[in-house]
Order: structure tokens, then sequence, then C-alpha cells
């Protein structure tokens, strides 16, 4: 799923959607867009490693690729036609790989601790 979402996200980030959602009418809709990608992102990532190994310094490195990711996506941009950079979009994937960090490793510590059901 990891790699599906990350193929995803590169075919969104440079093809034109030309005018899809334009008649859902929410001021920065795409910076929402950015933030949920770069949020799954990590959460999915963040669960391929936890089958390696979790630590904070792989918490660290998948955050990070997301953030890396998400800024070589929008540098891409500028050499489409029909997309630009923009410095928000990767703020907003950045902040999305963030909170998805603080997400998935709460859970994954909430369910560390919970004692089992047998």
């Amino acid at each position: 799923m990891a790699i599906l979402w990350t193929v995803m996200i590169t075919v969104l980030s440079l093809i034109s959607l030309g005018n899809i959602g334009s008649s859902i009418k929410i001021p920065n809709k795409d910076k929402y867009v950015h933030f949920t990608f770069y949020f799954v992102f990590v959460v999915l990532w963040f669960l391929v490693a936890k089958g390696i190994h979790v630590s904070k310094k792989t918490n660290l490195i998948v955050v990070l690729a997301a953030i890396g990711y998400g800024i070589f996506m929008e540098i891409c941009q500028g050499f489409t036609k029909t997309r630009s950079p923009e410095v928000m979009d990767a703020a907003a994937n950045s902040i999305g790989a963030i909170i998805g960090l603080f997400f998935i490793t709460s859970i994954y510590k909430y369910n560390k601790r919970k004692p089992s059901q047998n």
C-alpha cells in the first residue's frame, strides 16, 4: 500500500487535474489534499518500517523522507507545463507528514501499553 500511495502522489502531483473539484467551494482546499496525501504517506510508511524496526531514528527517517519527497514533488512541478511549485503546498505536505507521525506513533504507543484481552 505504501508504494502504491507513493506512486499515486507522484502521478497526481505531476499531471493536470483540470477542473476536478472546482465546484467545491472550500478556501485553500488543495492544501487539505496536500496535507492528507502526506499524512497517509507517513502512516503507511511507518507501518512498513514497524515491520522492520521501530525506533526514534526510524520515525525520523520516515518523516524526513516524506518532507523531502514533498519538496521534491513541488520542485518537479516546475518542470511541467500544467503545474507550478508552491511553497505553501510544500508546507502543507510537511505539516501533514509531521502530524501523521504524531498520530501513528501515539496509536502505536497506546496499543503497546494496552493490556491484551485474551
